[in-house]
């Protein structure tokens, strides 16, 4: 069963003693010294057209993409991904997206996609990406919604927060990327990993995943940050100069 974890909110009215407000006074100003970690928009498009097999990891930047199965009994390079060319529409030999000009990636046969920072015990946090359904088949009769794309952050004590996106079916006949955006909540979350896997949806609305092997879905364009060690040292230098600052005025 997933956990969802909410943050926690404290009450404006909470009362507080005076070192407490000191604390949270030195954290927002050595905070506010310290950088911002930038975002990076991860694509596809410095690999070669290439197939993913469980287990099997591309590297990108920062980040690690690794291909996996959920399927009981599944074997080292069983077929789960693959990186397009999206200049051939045909080339997933599917009902590939049609309105996308360079490489992307396909999860196939109900593949999980796992992103995580190549630095181990990393952080990862994730603003939005481009996605799109693949269907199984041309010239087949798919719903408004043809599937589902749910996006799983586990921290590291294992715990997780997801959210769940709408896959729209074709558009004159072709499947379309689109551009997501994740909510501000989970924006900010930084995670220890993150699971992209899909849902298939029939035409009375009923959606399953990891039972048909149709939950396949594209992503492009994913927009991440992992913290960067110089955040880090730029905090604890702020609060080591506001530390030493206070010493002073109760010396002086």
């Amino acid at each position: 069963m997933t956990r969802i974890v909410h943050p926690k909110v404290v009450s404006a009215a909470s009362p507080f003693s005076a070192k407490q407000w000191t604390g949270a006074a030195i954290l927002a100003l050595s905070a506010a010294c310290a950088p911002a970690a930038m975002a990076d928009v991860i694509n596809f498009n410095n690999l070669d057209s290439q197939y993913v097999g469980h287990g099997s990891a591309l590297e990108i930047g920062k980040f690690r993409l690794t291909g996996a199965s959920n399927a009981a009994g599944a074997s080292f390079g069983d077929l789960v991904g693959a990186v397009y060319d999206g200049t051939d529409p045909a080339a997933c030999g599917m009902a590939c997206p049609t309105n996308n000009t360079s490489n992307y990636y396909a999860s196939l046969n109900d593949g999980i996609a796992y992103l995580d920072p190549l630095n181990p015990g990393g952080r990862i946090s994730l603003q939005g990406f481009d996605a799109s359904f693949i269907g199984y088949a041309q010239g087949v009769t798919y719903p408004a919604v043809a599937g589902l794309l749910r996006v799983q952050g586990f921290y590291a004590n294992g715990s997780s927060l997801y959210e769940t996106y709408q896959l729209g079916g074709p558009v004159g006949g072709n499947f379309q990327f689109q551009h997501y955006n994740t909510s501000a909540n989970f924006g900010s979350q930084q995670f220890a990993s993150l699971a992209f896997f899909g849902f298939t949806c029939n035409t009375a609305g009923n959606c399953n995943a990891f039972s048909t092997n149709k939950g396949q879905f594209a992503l492009d364009n994913i927009v991440a940050s992992v913290p960067e060690p110089s955040t880090y040292a730029m905090l604890l230098l702020g609060l080591a100069c506001v530390g030493f600052a206070a010493r002073r005025r109760q010396q002086a």
